[in-house]
């Protein structure tokens, strides 16, 4: 059996369009009120959105829509759902990104 190229150009825009599905990012709006690090990024005080990949294993840190630091981090499982996204910090530095409703959590090493 032969294939055409419109059949095997349609199976792989199907596939394409299953890799969102595959993919998961979550994200946290973040007020910083005084100068704050994560992974060792200085962060002014501002608004920032906080965008954690578990396929990359990294956060995007991004101001006004522009990319201010990438930075890795590890997921964790937590004992149980997440009541809210949360931001937490110690001594002005972001330890860990929580998620509304997962029971999964964006940690890092530093």
């Amino acid at each position: 059996m032969r294939l055409n190229w419109k059949h095997t150009l349609g199976g792989l825009a199907l596939f394409a369009m299953a890799l969102p599905v595959w993919a998961h990012t979550d994200s946290i709006h973040y007020v910083a009120t005084q100068p704050t690090t994560i992974e060792g990024h200085k962060l002014a005080p501002g608004t920032y959105d906080l965008k954690a990949s578990d396929t990359t294993n990294q956060v995007v840190v991004q101001q006004n829509g522009s990319t201010v630091a990438q930075v890795p981090c590890k997921w964790i499982q937590l004992p149980k759902k997440a009541q809210d996204s949360e931001v937490l910090t110690n001594n002005s530095r972001i330890t860990q990104l929580e998620f509304s409703g997962k029971t999964e959590a964006a940690t890092f090493a530093r």
